[in-house]
């Protein structure tokens, strides 16, 4: 429907915004109770309002239709069909009603410029750059709507907005509060830590057979060779087409000759002028005192009282704001939309002439040519062989396209075989290696070919898939020549993955002990720098740092920053495991506040401004809780 084609046109983060959050009515969504006539059974109501069932089911069915939108083919079903998104429709549904009813308490309206400004906005009546009314009329007669009836769901909603938008710019964030901030987000750490290595401990595990055997015994279900198969396909590829095909020497000269501009660059004339300025709109008095003047300074340059220079130094000079003088550099063709200036400047044969008053919109220009670039056309045996490029590869996409059509019909005829596409198009049935649903090389590393191989059609009943788009120009048909099941695998094909298992699980182990023993001692007054010595582990110093020191491991670092404030003469004791498997015990010494000053100005007002906003969204939730609680609100769950 047309609401659903104006939440199409909103950027990204609008869109997942209302999946999960709050979704208030300035977001047009809460329009339809304006059009709905009501139906047999009610899904909730709200105080006197009713949210009709039929309402609720189109508002659902318009947020699942965004959600599959977005998610494409990862979408869930149970996600789309599940009770929680029908929750959340039906809350937001609750809110606009409650919403509505303290907008309308409150005397909020939208006078009529306000809902123009807001209409002519909505890029889905926008047509050539703006506003189209006949194009604005004639998506709501397609859907049923009349512009009285959307411009007054449109005043609600931007009422129900202006609500929200008061609450939250009306947040005030303290010096006392915004002290505290700073002092948090500014926070250094005085901090140091020892690295041990996983790769230490990896490096003194070993595992005996009977280990291996005992874990392979109890998962079994664990070590199966998994499902494989192998594929059959025909490749088309665009640039394979293009090499093969032959250019005559006529046709690389006819289209040379056709777009012979492409290779070269225009004439290029640079330009001086001196304007005389008319106002907008200027009446037929001042556009002849205009001329005028302009013809007494042009009649002073071409009778060699004054020079063209001395003219444009006493229009730069002038303070009158009648006239203009300045060096325009390079003119090109079509640069301006009125034709005049440039065929006066191109009009001139050389360097140092001088036009006659040239009338603008502006005003009335007098032009001096200052120089010319000739224009510069590559030859044709310069060009050649890029011109044979772009022919063979625009014929190449033509037979391209052919070939492909061809290909998807005989494989949809012949859907037990490639051969009747290989022969028809002569071009070579091919095999790919074994793969499983993680892929494999070649075409089998791309996501759509094991897909497809993997889908019903291709798998179960053994056809030829449609064509698959590898790339722009690069399209594959594959069938499955052969297909393996799940196997069991043995001890032995298990063996070396067991041990590297029991090997990760030994060192992981004993590293975790060592974190231990080592966090144990250093509690008890131990130097880390000493430990690291015994334990084989890397020690640093990183001194006072902030929340994002590049110096530190992030991992290290967050750990450190969750860790409370030392205690006088104490230290602040953590350790954290890092992406590599490596383990860290770190010390916090001391924590210094940041200080009010540590943000420049601008970073300052950014912060305001986000904590304002904070606030205020906070707030208004409180407020939008308040109303849910003073309401009655019944609704009719089982309905949905």
């Amino acid at each position: 429907m047309l609401l659903q084609k104006i939440r199409d046109h909103a950027q990204g983060w609008f869109a997942y915004t209302i999946i999960g959050l709050l979704t208030v009515p300035f977001a047009l969504w809460g329009i339809n109770q304006y059009f709905e006539a009501g139906g047999p059974a009610d899904a909730a109501v709200v105080g006197g309002s009713k949210i009709s069932l039929q309402e609720f089911q189109r508002t659902y069915q318009q947020q699942r239709q965004r959600m599959q939108a977005m998610l494409g083919g990862n979408a869930d079903p149970a996600l789309l069909e599940g009770a929680r998104i029908k929750q959340q429709v039906l809350r937001q549904l609750i809110d606009e009603r409650v919403l509505n009813q303290l907008a309308h308490d409150q005397g909020l309206r939208i006078g009529d410029q306000q809902l123009h400004d807001a209409l002519v906005a909505l890029p889905v009546f926008e047509q050539n750059g703006g506003f189209n009314n006949d194009l604005y009329e004639r998506l709501l007669r397609n859907q049923g709507y009349t512009p009285a009836a959307f411009e007054e769901g449109m005043r609600q909603s931007l009422a129900t907005a202006q609500l929200r938008d008061g609450v939250v710019a009306s947040a005030l964030v303290t010096p006392a509060e915004l002290t505290q901030v700073i002092a948090l987000l500014k926070q250094q750490r005085d901090l140091q830590y020892t690295t041990l290595s996983l790769e230490k401990y990896l490096a003194g595990a070993s595992v005996d057979d009977a280990a291996i055997q005992d874990y392979f015994e109890k998962n079994k279900d664990r070590f199966v060779n998994p499902e494989q198969v192998q594929l059959q396909f025909i490749e088309l590829k665009l640039a394979q087409i293009a090499e093969g095909i032959k250019i005559s020497e006529e046709e690389l000269r006819t289209s040379y000759q056709e777009q012979i501009a492409k290779y070269g660059r225009p004439e290029e004339r640079a330009a001086s002028h001196v304007l005389v300025k008319l106002p907008p709109n200027a009446g037929e008095a001042e556009v002849e005192q205009a001329r005028t003047k302009v013809q007494q300074i042009a009649d002073s340059i071409h009778s060699s009282a004054k020079s063209f220079d001395q003219v444009l130094q006493d229009a730069q000079a002038d303070q009158s704001g009648t006239l203009e003088g300045a060096n325009l550099g390079v003119i090109t063709q079509g640069m301006f939309a009125s034709p005049a200036f440039e065929n006066a400047l191109y009009a001139m044969k050389k360097p140092g002439e001088v036009s006659d008053p040239v009338r603008m919109p502006s005003g009335f220009h007098i032009i001096r040519l200052d120089s010319v670039t000739p224009a510069q056309v590559k030859s044709f045996e310069e060009v050649r062989e890029e011109v044979a490029k772009e022919l063979r590869h625009q014929q190449a996409e033509n037979r391209f396209y052919e070939i492909s059509q061809t290909l998807a019909n005989l494989s949809y005829e012949h859907p037990d075989s490639l051969e009747p596409a290989a022969k028809a198009l002569d071009v070579p049935v091919r095999e790919s290696g074994w793969f499983s649903r993680q892929g494999g090389e070649g075409i089998a590393a791309n996501s759509k070919v094991v897909d497809s191989a993997f889908g019903e059609d291709v798998l179960k009943r053994g056809l030829n898939s449609e064509p698959i788009e590898l790339e722009p120009g690069h399209v594959v048909v594959v069938r499955v020549k052969e297909h393996k099941d799940t196997t069991p695998r043995s001890l032995e094909e298990s063996r070396e993955d067991i041990t590297k298992l029991l090997r990760q699980q030994q060192a992981r182990e004993a590293l975790a002990k060592s974190v231990e023993m080592l966090k144990a001692r250093a509690a008890k007054g131990e130097h880390l720098q000493t430990l690291a010595a015994e334990f084989g582990g890397e020690y640093k110093n990183a001194g006072l740092v902030g929340r994002d020191a590049a110096s530190v491991d992030s991992t290290i670092l967050a750990a450190a920053f969750r860790l409370p404030q030392p205690q006088a003469d104490q230290v602040a004791l953590g350790s954290t495991v890092l992406a590599s498997g490596d383990q860290a015990v770190f010390e916090v010494v001391r924590v210094v506040p940041g200080q009010p000053d540590a943000l420049a100005e601008g970073e300052r007002k950014t912060l305001v401004q986000q904590l304002g906003q904070q606030t205020g969204s906070g707030q208004f939730e409180q407020l939008l809780g308040s109303l849910r609680a003073k309401t009655k609100i019944v609704v009719y769950s089982d309905r949905l």
